[in-house]
């Protein structure tokens, strides 16, 4: 076909009078297989495109229709309200909130709305009718409740679609790692879940020290145009007192994730090093401590972190609440959770309880159980917290914890494979 194409340019340097009639109808023939055979290559380029090409191509064409389908009202989930209670704010009334509550249930139990949360109800533009609701449950997933033709809902949880971006950030750690996160740019979400990457093996309430020094590779998510809340830290390195300290993220074909070491060890062990953001330690684990308020020397086998009241304090361990509530005049306010047959963590003078905590309730390692407080015989705003082995009291700081599992040896070579193109990510110049 090229060399017919060719054929035909030379041809069209012929003058066209000399061209006979039947000589006209066979170049006209040729040109019109030609221009059939550029529309249908065109075509074939365009089927081609990479996705971001076509939602590029579709937004464009959608600039042509401008006009909202929908009327939208859209309402902040406030603290203590409950879906069945937001006819006014959503404009429908409570039958229709059940009948959507209804039709959620497999897909979401809008029972389970959160503070701060966006919901929105749609109504059509002309009749003015409810058409679907949307709730975003978290970052990464929305439910949709939308009226069929025949009038019933159907509700489904979908994934968030984002546009990536990888982004590389590198520093100093200069006054404090929040302030040096802040001055590269990092929000707070992506400085703590930097931290919580390597809580098991840093105390950063503790052991950072100024010249320490960390990179990263994580992902900035964008949703129509608009930067959102950035994604995951795909690997990190942190140099701790002239140590390196590696994460790598890892999800194997059983979907299972975590953040592995270059070997391929799991960096979570079962238990956190601190389960709080905390300035020093006031008092340390001790057979003989000199008692700030009683004035006579006892055992003091616990720790005692001081922070400011109000800071958040996290279960150190996966467990469930074996107690919640006023525990006596010395430790005040007091959650204890059992995380096994073995261990047991106890965490006093508090000032509130985290959402949910409560007597039976299960608890995730890193979930905020309570806040930091004075209560019962204190001096100050500061964490008592206390570990039991086998039921006798251990010092949680000289306790060496087992990590979790590492990567299985049937997916090593994938993790290598991927552990290797970040690393070559993260010490490029640029991306």
């Amino acid at each position: 076909m090229k060399r017919r194409l060719l054929n035909f340019n030379q041809d069209q340097q012929k003058k066209i009078g000399e061209i006979n009639p039947q000589q006209f109808l066979s170049v006209f023939i040729i040109s019109a297989i030609s221009i059939f055979l550029i529309i249908l290559v065109s075509g074939l380029i365009i089927a081609q495109k990479t996705p971001n090409q076509l939602l590029a191509s579709s937004a464009l064409a959608n600039l042509k229709d401008t006009s909202p389908q929908f009327n939208i009202k859209e309402h902040v989930i406030e603290s203590g309200e409950v879906f069945i209670k937001l006819n006014t704010a959503l404009g429908l009334s409570e039958e229709q909130l059940q009948q959507i509550l209804n039709s959620s249930k497999n897909a979401y139990d809008l029972v389970q709305i959160r503070a701060g949360n966006k919901i929105r109800s749609f109504f059509n533009i002309t009749t003015n009718e409810f058409e679907k609701l949307e709730y975003e449950i978290n970052q990464n997933n929305i439910l949709i409740a939308e009226k069929l033709e025949t009038g019933e809902l159907k509700a489904e949880n979908r994934a968030v679609i984002y546009e990536i971006e990888l982004t590389r950030v590198s520093a100093q750690v200069e006054e404090s790692l929040y302030q040096t996160g802040q001055s590269i740019g990092l929000i707070d979400k992506t400085i703590m879940e930097m931290a919580d990457i390597f809580a098991w093996d840093i105390d950063f309430g503790f052991d950072i020290r100024v010249g320490d020094e960390f990179e990263l590779l994580y992902e900035k998510r964008y949703l129509d145009g608009q930067e959102v809340s950035p994604g995951k830290i795909l690997i990190a390195r942190f140099q701790n007192q002239e140590k390196d300290h590696w994460g790598v993220y890892y999800k194997n074909f059983e979907d299972r994730e975590d953040y592995y070491d270059l070997e391929g060890n799991c960096l979570r062990r079962q238990f956190l090093k601190a389960p709080i953001n905390y300035r020093y330690i006031s008092s340390g684990y001790s057979l003989s401590r000199y008692h700030p308020v009683w004035h006579i020397y006892t055992t003091h086998r616990a720790i005692d972190y001081a922070a400011s009241c109000g800071t958040p304090v996290s279960a150190s361990g996966a467990g469930t609440v074996i107690f919640a509530g006023w525990k006596n005049n010395v430790y005040g306010y007091t959650v204890e959770i059992r995380h096994n047959s073995v261990y047991t963590t106890r965490y006093g003078h508090l000032s509130d309880f985290g959402k949910g905590i409560r007597y039976g309730a299960k608890v995730t390692q890193g979930q905020i159980i309570g806040f930091v407080g004075t209560t019962g015989t204190s001096t100050g705003c500061h964490l008592d917290y206390a570990m039991t082995k086998y039921g006798s009291f251990v010092n949680s700081l000289t306790q060496n914890f087992e990590r979790s599992d590492p990567v299985k040896d049937i997916y090593k070579e994938d993790f290598e494979f991927n552990k290797n193109i970040l690393i070559e990510l993260l010490t490029k110049k640029a991306i």
